[in-house]
């Protein structure tokens, strides 16, 4: 496990490397064509909540008498790292999105990459979930119903609309598959941005944001009391969760904007107590009935939401802070590179893992859960690593041929990629190219 770990971690030395900390107190403009660790840092962490979250915080649902029921009763807010997830992942397709505007290749270059980023290893999860379903759920049949039973239209995973079923049946259908609802709703956010991107006037572009944002809430009332019987739209319809998507978007458009940055570098304070007092409000927040409770849905999500923007801003202003420091920590960097193929396939491995253990289903309830715990985390590092080295990256990198203006003659890609290959190999180790510019996976 040590020696996995250290492997992930090399990947946040490189890319320390790459990107070295400015001496003045705050960063100038950045440069979002390059790879910014801090990003890939904060992916980490959302990728650890997410693990914490299905491993732990959902384990902890065992009956009672249940000694960690205080701990699953305090980290309710633990699922607000769904939106961590999304603010993200607004704000780096958001930034891509809104420097390549004018570009001749703009749709044909953005859905190339986000095809070759997204289903390969998607398709391999849902392959490997399939023969699994096939060959050994048939065989052994009952005592894996926990895992896989459930049952939706096989064509909505392959064509992404898996979380309109889900909301239709209020179910998230086979457990196994129940964490692709977030990569729909990402799906169905990628075919949309684009089109207001290109399309709407660049300074009416916040306005369209902020009305996304003002919706989302609204959506989720309407689902409240106009279809009592169907609360889970409220968690996996694009419509209900577009609000930190959105505002991921907002962050992207602003920083990019000269006049908006320097205020922001300038009244740092201001911002610190914002963040405080987002922080200071939280509690008020939490409930064990989350995700569903009416504060939770009007104010919690969009709450949430803008304290991970805030964050964000924080770390990306203000270089030498403790904040921005620790999103570069070696150890979320490396576990934000490999953030996609955890995100995959991290719960398929913990439900084999308890399996072969003979645990108690999806329990966390004595050591030799903990074990199957641990040993999931151990396998899922080193499958998402390996994973990303021969299977991803390989296909990211061809991806890389297509370019935002016009496509690079061979002779020109050529001379690129040996630069580029010099370039990487100087620093690459297990890992080495987790730094492919402008491409920052679906979460």
């Amino acid at each position: 496990m040590a020696g996995l770990m250290e492997d992930v971690a090399r990947i946040g030395e490189q890319e320390e490397k790459k990107i070295p900390v400015s001496r003045p107190e705050s960063r100038p403009h950045l440069d979002f064509s390059r790879r910014i660790p801090d990003l890939d840092g904060y992916r980490g962490i959302a990728v650890a909540v997410c693990l914490f979250f299905h491993y732990i915080w959902v384990a902890t649902l065992a009956p009672p008498p249940n000694r960690l029921d205080l701990l699953h009763k305090s980290t309710s807010l633990i699922l607000s790292g769904m939106e961590m997830f999304f603010v993200l992942s607004g704000f780096l397709i958001g930034g891509i999105l809104l420097d390549a505007r004018n570009s001749p290749n703009y749709f044909s270059t953005y859905y190339i990459r986000r095809f070759c980023r997204i289903l390969p290893a998607y398709l391999l999860f849902f392959s490997l979930v399939g023969i699994a379903y096939l060959v050994v759920y048939r065989l052994i049949g009952g005592r894996l119903d926990w895992a896989f039973a459930g049952n939706l239209p096989w064509y909505s995973y392959l064509t992404f609309t898996q979380n309109f079923s889900m909301a239709t049946g209020n179910t998230f259908g086979t457990p196994i598959l129940g964490i692709t609802w977030s990569l729909a709703v990402e799906e169905q956010f990628y075919l949309v941005l684009p089109i207001i991107i290109r399309f709407v006037r660049r300074s009416a572009l916040p306005y369209v944001f902020m009305a996304g944002i003002v919706i989302a809430p609204i959506a989720r009332l309407v689902i409240v009391y106009k279809f009592r019987g169907h609360l889970l739209a409220t968690y996996v319809l694009l419509p209900s969760r577009m609000d930190s998507l959105f505002l991921g978007v907002l962050c992207a458009y602003y920083l990019r904007e000269p006049g908006a940055w320097n205020w922001l570098v300038k009244h740092r304070g201001t911002v610190w107590k914002v963040l405080l007092g987002l922080l200071a409000g939280m509690p008020l927040l939490s409930n064990a009935a989350l995700p569903f409770t009416l504060m939770w849905l009007t104010v919690g999500i969009g709450w949430m939401s803008v304290f991970f923007v805030v964050v964000l801003i924080l770390a990306l202003t203000e270089s030498r802070s403790l904040l921005s420091r620790t999103l570069r920590w070696r150890w979320f960097t490396g576990l934000g590179a490999i953030g996609y193929g955890v995100y995959l396939f991290h719960q398929t491995i913990y439900f084999s893992c308890v399996s072969m253990l003979g645990g108690n289903g999806w329990h966390l309830a004595n050591w030799r859960d903990l074990e199957a715990t641990l040993l999931a985390t151990a396998i899922t590092i080193a499958f998402s690593t390996l994973s990303w080295r021969y299977f991803e990256k390989p296909i990211v990198r061809w991806s890389h041929c297509r370019t935002y203006g016009q496509m690079a003659s061979k002779a020109a890609h050529a001379k690129d990629a040996s630069v580029i290959w010099a370039t990487l190999n100087d620093t690459q180790n297990l890992l080495g190219a987790a730094q492919v510019p402008e491409e920052p996976g679906p979460l």
